[in-house]
């Protein structure tokens, strides 16, 4: 799979295995990734390549 230069989304990306992702992606280079969280304020964000996008799959508003 080529990651670099490419544009992800990782739900759960402040837990556990969604952060492992998140972390991986922008080490491999991706240009953007779109990061999905219930409460964005939990991401760890610090690259400006990391989109935060507040979604909960429990709420189905």
């Amino acid at each position: 799979m080529q990651i670099e230069d490419s544009v992800a989304f990782v739900s759960g990306a402040n837990r556990d295995a969604g952060v492992r992702f998140v972390t991986s992606l922008l080490e491999g280079g991706a240009r953007k990734v779109y990061a999905a969280a219930r409460d964005c304020s939990a991401l760890a964000i610090g690259d400006s390549r990391i989109i935060p996008i507040t979604l909960d799959i429990t709420d189905p508003a």
